[in-house]
């Protein structure tokens, strides 16, 4: 049985090496589709970390009457709390304000003007499942819409560049991905199709000699999922580079390195495997099934 077994095996990897320009093409276009979806992964699970480091982008600042006085200004940052959409608040006195400018400017304003003009306000930060420029955009209308409320600044320009970079990066990368999808299941057929015309004569003889259609059918199927693997172990090589050359780039300037995902080796060695089985059945299917071998 194991000697059977082997022998499969062996005919399958003496396949691939006959074949091996088309079959080259194949494991790099395996290798491409899981480099654009692995990449598209990759960025999806770093937004939700990336979005946490950047919250000050998703703050609102609110700016109160200046003629209010304390009391009055918190009963009005109380009122903020039911706006919908918000995750936690902090008030900022007058005090509070001229401590803020002063580290901002490098002035004290009481010291330069001989008071303290500067209104008393809030810091709102956005909840997590609201932090795109539509909806913080609705939030800051509902805020400065409240009496007493005299203006609010927020970093929306900043959001919707953010927002529009993400979802082209991760759009983009599903697109090209799925069309080197088909093209990779394409070209393992094709691979495959090359390697049953090579040996017709011997599917022949083995199907006269009563051999199985599984008997017969194991050797391409293990020239596909070979591609498959070769594809996905070139991909994960590639990733893990390309992710090490980004990583070592941001930290020169921004300080932040991009995380690997959990078993992301594993998902694109899954996929590639899948792929390059996909692809042979599919001309297995074709070329190997009941009808044709009675046809010969």
């Amino acid at each position: 049985m194991m000697g059977r077994l082997f022998y499969l095996l062996g005919e399958g990897i003496r396949a691939l090496w006959r074949a091996r320009l088309p079959a080259m093409g194949s494991i790099f276009t395996i290798a491409l589709t899981l480099v654009l979806f692995g990449g598209a992964y990759i960025i999806l699970s770093n937004f939700d970390r990336a979005t946490r480091r950047l919250q000050s982008q998703y703050r609102i600042d609110v700016f109160f009457d200046p003629l209010y006085t304390t009391k009055e200004a918190f009963q009005l940052y109380q009122k903020l709390k039911d706006v919908e959409g918000i995750s936690s608040t902090e008030f900022i006195n007058k005090e509070r304000a001229a401590e803020i400018f002063k580290h901002e400017f490098g002035e004290d304003v009481v010291e330069v003007l001989g008071t303290n003009p500067l209104p008393a306000g809030a810091v709102v930060l956005v909840a997590r499942g609201y932090r795109t420029a539509r909806r913080i955009n609705r939030i800051a209308d509902d805020i400065v819409q409240t009496p007493g409320v005299t203006d609010v600044a927020y970093r929306g320009e900043l959001v919707r560049i953010l927002e529009r970079y993400i979802k082209f990066a991760v759009y983009g990368g599903l697109t090209l991905g799925i069309i080197a999808l088909w093209a990779a299941i394409f070209l393992v057929s094709n691979t495959i199709k090359l390697s049953i015309y090579a040996k017709r004569e011997t599917i022949d003889i083995l199907y006269l000699l009563g051999g199985s259609r599984q008997f017969i059918r194991f050797p391409f199927l293990v020239e596909g999922t070979l591609q498959g693997l070769l594809g996905a172990g070139l991909a994960v090589f590639a990733i893990l580079g390309i992710l090490d050359v980004i990583n070592y780039i941001l930290e020169q300037f921004v300080l932040y390195r991009l995380i690997r995902p959990p078993y992301l080796a594993l998902a694109l060695t899954s996929l590639g495997i899948a792929l390059g089985t996909l692809g042979s059945s599919r001309s297995i299917g074709k070329f190997i099934s009941p009808k044709a071998l009675r046809g010969r």
